[in-house]
């Protein structure tokens, strides 16, 4: 699960302070690009935190909110931890109209999200106020798109409750419900999760609804996006599927894909863009090679999924990483939980 805090100031604050949060927030977007804003810039958001405070006449006192999401160490997906955070700040009504730069930073074990939010709404001219009960909606939200997100939150009773099966060795859900199909994902012969796989990083990788078509084309699906209801996914070997199979299928629907596109396109700069687009090339020739090496060293009826191979493979050197840092690291994630 991710933790969600407000941290506390002892002494009060200052102007300087606020621009030391809003550059600490920022401080590792050169290195992954993983910064963007709500009500304001990336490039000049302590102005525009000024600004509205000077119009609203309300320039002392509290001057913004320094707040942390962060994820256990075995969540090494920071796209997707990005795409949580700003979620969070987006579909919680307490931060409607408040000014919010985001950053994700992967400088510890643990990936986490920082908040530095004016204390000044820009649309009403409220002073920021959080109530227990608002805090305890923020932590509902931010606990809903873990769940959302195939992020297993083992202390959680509506997740126990959830029909799907859970995996015992790794964090996610099984993406389809028949029982069988989990047991085909486990054994890493899945197809419906090997797509499953295809669509989320064409989707993370995509501006548009022709260019994630394009993506997918490039691992060797064609997509079928009509009129009709759904989409229709064909796999290199020709079975068919729809985008309601997929699980959660709330997640996949035509206007959710398109929701994403449009935020991925709001958030990147283009320079962004362009190296989402190398990423997807690479990925794509990483998997045809991927694919041309299983076929060579097994039988012509075996199944060949090179992205089940690929997540294996990370999540192993990820698992590695994990243990060599936490025996260099003074870090207790178990406690902070």
């Amino acid at each position: 699960m991710a933790v969600f805090k407000i941290i506390k100031f002892k002494h009060g604050q200052t102007k300087t302070g606020m621009r030391n949060c809003i550059d600490y927030t920022k401080k590792m977007e050169e290195e992954n690009h993983l910064v963007s804003t709500i009500n304001c810039s990336s490039e000049s958001a302590y102005e525009e935190f000024m600004l509205i405070k000077n119009m609203y006449n309300k320039e002392s006192g509290r001057l913004y909110i320094h707040a942390e999401q962060s994820f256990p160490p075995e969540i090494q997906d920071m796209q997707l931890i990005h795409d949580i955070g700003r979620r969070l700040i987006e579909e919680t009504d307490i931060f409607n109209g408040f000014q919010v730069v985001i950053g994700t930073h992967t400088d510890r074990d643990h990936i986490h999200n920082h908040f530095c939010i004016n204390s000044v709404n820009a649309e009403t001219g409220a002073k920021w106020h959080i109530s227990k009960a608002d805090l305890e909606d923020i932590k509902n939200k931010s606990l809903e798109l873990c769940r959302e997100e195939n992020i297993r939150i083992w202390w959680d009773k509506q997740n126990d409750q959830d029909q799907v099966v859970q995996p015992e060795d790794n964090n996610e859900k099984l993406h389809t419900v028949k029982q069988g199909e989990y047991e085909k994902q486990k054994q890493g012969q899945s197809w419906k999760y090997e797509l499953f796989l295809a669509v989320k990083e064409c989707v993370k990788h995509s501006f548009s609804q022709d260019e994630f078509i394009s993506n997918m084309e490039k691992l060797g699906y064609e997509v079928q996006w009509d009129h009709h209801k759904h989409i229709t996914f064909t796999t290199p070997d020709g079975k068919k599927c729809r985008n309601n199979k997929l699980y959660p299928p709330e997640r996949f629907t035509k206007e959710k894909l398109l929701e994403q596109f449009e935020r991925n396109c709001q958030r990147r700069s283009e320079r962004t863009k362009k190296m989402h687009q190398k990423e997807m090339d690479e990925f794509a020739r990483n998997a045809r090679n991927i694919l041309t090496a299983l076929r060579s060293g097994k039988s012509k009826d075996s199944n060949y999924y090179p992205l089940t191979h690929m997540k294996k493979r990370l999540e192993g050197e990820a698992l590695k990483e994990k243990i060599k840092q936490k025996e260099n690291s003074s870090y207790d994630w178990e406690q902070e939980l």
